[in-house]
């Protein structure tokens, strides 16, 4: 098992679908036991991926010859990863696919598992690939971009049919990898031509004038990001810290901190101030204080495992800005995370709007007068951002909302004073920025 890549993404594709894991960490978990090529590990890295983003496209092409046949989840998805080869990755054997495949089944089961494994791909074989549906109904729109129904409603009645298209077109392209720069240890261009020299293809962010975005290549493993001269950071998530205005002797409370890169952003900008950072889980406060060690900013930053619903509790000072990157449905994220498109459930976004507002409004106190308080998510649900904007806002009537500080070039995605970034605007993650200021 350790060395056969179709083996190894059946595996994590069992563990995410059985534990509702994240991709990147079974992936990541799976790759550093096994003895993989770079070759191998990428095919493994492209079939996982790849049976996520497609899932209901497979599982279409299996239909006809399952017959509604209930089989154990290993060997359902040991199929789709077959017909995902077979359909998307024309360099590949069929019958590489089929002999390895039926082998697979034979070994995790029994002789009448890889007979059935080996019937039904030549089936599919004979019968070709089956056309979907192309119309623009919900249903499918649905199977066509391997996305749950409720999604794709909810994406039509919030942005309209066209933009709903887009958007379920972009998400299922790959993503790239993107860096913020440490403008205390270098300069954007300065890194680029590093990076550049050492074979990265680097170009600058659209939106982030801090932002660089790389098109594949492990830039985890430099010395430029041992040494703190970036951070891995998605190019929508450098909006926030701008959105604080924040002055050199701030005093900033970033209540949902972890793993700590908006928090070193917002670092960059202090001089006489500091930043308390704080993350429910304890360990978890680790991760900001070893981003905070590399980036150089650990004298200005200190951490605390606390409850971001009990802090008025516990903390016993105020705050000149606060940034409440607040728990979410994490829709904006699903090109990086496909898998959050089946483990979310309608009834999730209420109740996950239920614990932002409990945060808020366990943070008014801590906000000095006039000082400035940013609302943000990485996601762009109406329920978990405009709506928890306005219940705030009737709730609190000393606060008001406050236009977003950005860049010239995200005019068009700002509304009512709000910033909100869908996948397909600019190839980044989709998120949400709303700043209020307390008035009394």
């Amino acid at each position: 098992m350790k060395n056969n890549p179709r083996e190894l993404a059946v595996e994590a594709l069992t563990r995410i679908f059985q534990n509702r894991a994240y991709s990147n960490i079974e992936i990541n978990n799976i790759l550093n036991k096994a003895d993989l090529s770079d070759a191998d590990s990428r095919l493994m890295t492209n079939i996982v991926y790849g049976v996520i983003q497609n899932k209901y496209v497979l599982e279409y092409q299996l239909e006809p010859y399952l017959k509604d046949k209930k089989l154990d989840l290993w060997l359902d998805l040991l199929l789709q990863t077959a017909i995902y080869q077979l359909v998307y990755l024309d360099k590949i054997p069929a019958h590489a696919v089929l002999n390895e495949s039926t082998e697979i089944a034979k070994v995790k089961a029994n002789r009448g598992a890889g007979n059935l494994v080996n019937a039904v791909l030549r089936n599919f074989q004979r019968n070709g690939y089956k056309q979907l549906p192309k119309s623009n109904s919900v249903y499918d729109l649905s199977r066509l971009y391997s996305v749950p129904r409720w999604l794709v409603s909810q994406f039509i009645e919030q942005q309209g049919l066209a933009k709903a298209k887009e958007i379920l077109k972009s998400i299922n392209q790959a993503s790239s990898v993107s860096i913020r720069v440490n403008t205390n240890k270098t300069t954007v261009a300065d890194l680029k031509k590093i990076l550049n020299d050492k074979g990265f293809e680097v170009h600058q962010s659209k939106i982030s004038s801090v932002g660089l975005v790389c098109d594949g290549g492990n830039l985890v493993n430099t010395d430029e990001f041992r040494d703190g001269l970036y951070t891995i950071q998605d190019e929508s998530s450098m909006l926030v810290a701008p959105a604080l205005d924040i002055k050199p002797d701030s005093h900033v409370l970033d209540a949902c901190a972890a793993p700590g890169g908006k928090t070193t952003h917002i670092a960059s900008y202090i001089k006489d101030g500091e930043v308390t950072a704080l993350d429910i889980h304890k360990h978890k406060t680790k991760l900001i204080r070893d981003n905070s060690q590399r980036m150089g900013y650990s004298d200005i930053i200190s951490t605390g495992a606390i409850d971001a619903r009990k802090a008025k509790d516990v903390l016993n000072t105020k705050f000149d800005r606060i940034l409440v990157d607040a728990p979410c449905s994490g829709l904006g994220l699903i090109r990086r995370k496909p898998e959050l498109r089946y483990f979310r459930q309608e009834e999730d976004l209420l109740n996950l709007q239920r614990v932002q507002l409990q945060i808020l409004d366990s943070l008014v106190d801590l906000l000095e007068v006039n000082g400035k308080l940013v609302f943000s998510t990485c996601t762009f649900d109406e329920e978990e951002n405009e709506m928890v904007v306005k219940k705030f806002l009737a709730k609190h009537d000393n606060f008001a909302i406050e236009p977003v500080k950005h860049e010239a070039v995200l005019d068009k995605s700002v509304k009512d004073g709000m910033l909100k970034v869908l996948p397909s605007d600019y190839f980044t993650d989709g998120f949400f920025i709303a700043t209020f200021v307390r008035k009394n």
